[in-house]
């Protein structure tokens, strides 16, 4: 189990992981259905939604098989999968400077993950501190589900 910890600026409320050597288009990811639950899917590359558009708190955790996560410690969370074909995955704000951000080894393949945050009725303002975190986890899998598990409604 592996676990990186990042600040990382989610401009246009959102953040991404990216295989290294992707060439995937984004520009149409944001589907109604992605908004609604918070997760873009391309080939090679994930965009995960924010709450806020601001530096937040995000971890990334590279594990060896399905986790067991209790959701009721989450206040939104999402399925999905990426592949990442050139054993590096590109932890990144949209507005990063690509060549600078960080890149993580993980063995080559498809991965499912589980897109988690919580913290998020901290939130008052959106570029006020918060205690919001978001997480990712992925594990080998050949799976391709993409749904909701719990939502998260502004009230």
């Amino acid at each position: 189990m592996t676990i990186h910890q990042f600040d990382i600026f989610a401009d246009y409320f959102q953040l991404y992981l990216m295989d290294d050597e992707a060439d995937d288009d984004t520009s149409e990811i944001w589907t109604d259905e992605a908004l609604d639950i918070k997760l873009a899917i391309a080939k090679n590359t994930v965009a995960v939604g924010t709450y806020r558009n601001i530096d937040v708190k995000f971890e990334l955790e590279v594990l060896e098989s399905e986790p067991k996560v209790d959701l009721n410690e989450w206040d939104h969370a999402c399925l999905g999968f990426v592949s990442f074909p050139s054993g590096k995955c590109v932890v990144y704000g949209c507005t990063d400077y690509l060549p600078d951000a960080t890149r993580i080894e993980l063995p080559k393949g498809y991965y499912a993950l589980l897109s988690l945050a919580k913290g998020l009725d901290s939130i008052t303002v959106e570029w006020e501190s918060a205690d919001d975190l978001y997480k990712v986890i992925l594990w080998p899998s050949d799976s391709k589900d993409c749904k909701s598990l719990k939502r998260y409604e502004i009230t």
